[in-house]
């Protein structure tokens, strides 16, 4: 199956992004974003701005301070933290109409690798709103193939069950995998070049001739996800760290190690934000 015959499959199908997420999004690649229009946009959409405040009053997010209104949101914690509020509540409110899809893990998971690709970012002097964009968008090609091919993916998820890598099975099964469908849906929603990039190449971010940084980050992320849940300590992790992704992203070792803890509390608690 090629990528076309993927996006004609799902034609009609996906979900559409939310105008004034595309346009939140867009702002990572410029500056003087109007603020009060988007606060009025987002205000003007009763379910995106009821799960805006859902997110802005969560634990991990309110710090026992009762967030309103979107403007309120705005005032208490910052434009770059609600812009961050709003592109994950409007993504996450996306379902596909697929059997196969399991809307809540694919989220949680997703949520997961945005909250450690920032916490990468930052260690990697990177723009941490964008690392964690990136993060949460890294799979999305997935709900495109479980729209257009939900059959062979029940079987490419019974196979990563058993232990093999999902993009070496998406790619013997239908000859695609999620980030090439990703890397792809992402440049026809015209995302930014960086979470193109980022989304495209996070699977093995070291085989490009130009080494996208927030690929890198997310690919980590990824990696560390992994070993947190397969119960490795913190000194088992110490010994497994890939040296030469460190090197491409500037991450010193020990720095990292040190804060391997605050990685782990970015994975918890985040059942609340679905």
């Amino acid at each position: 199956m090629t990528l076309e015959e993927i996006f004609e499959k799902a034609s009609g199908r996906m979900p559409m992004v939310p105008k004034v997420v595309q346009e939140l999004l867009a702002s990572f690649d410029r500056s003087g974003t109007n603020v009060d229009a988007i606060v009025e946009q987002v205000s003007h959409d009763p379910v995106l701005s009821a799960k805006v405040l859902r997110l802005a009053n969560s634990a991990r997010v309110s710090g026992g301070h009762p967030v309103k209104s979107i403007d309120d949101a705005v005032l208490r914690l910052g434009f770059d933290q609600l812009r961050l509020l709003v592109v994950s509540s409007g993504m996450s409110s996306m379902n596909v109409d697929s059997p196969t899809f399991k809307r809540k893990e694919f989220w949680l998971r997703s949520f997961k690798t945005g909250n450690v690709a920032r916490w990468a970012g930052k260690l990697a002097k990177l723009d941490t709103s964008t690392a964690y964009t990136c993060g949460l968008l890294h799979n999305i090609g997935e709900l495109l193939i479980h729209i257009a091919a939900p059959t062979e993916m029940e079987k490419v998820d019974r196979m990563v069950v058993a232990g093999t890598d999902r993009a070496q099975v998406e790619n013997m099964v239908l000859g695609v995998d999620l980030a090439m469908v990703g890397g792809e849906l992402a440049r026809r929603w015209q995302f930014p070049m960086e979470i193109q990039r980022a989304i495209a190449q996070h699977q093995n971010p070291a085989a490009y001739e130009e080494f996208e940084p927030y690929s890198g980050v997310v690919a980590l992320a990824n990696l560390l996800i992994a070993q947190f849940d397969a119960k490795l300590d913190d000194a088992d992790i110490a010994t497994l760290l890939p040296a030469r992704l460190l090197d491409k992203l500037g991450i010193d070792a020990a720095t990292m190690v040190t804060g391997l803890p605050d990685a782990r509390a970015a994975c918890e608690g985040l059942e609340e934000l679905l």
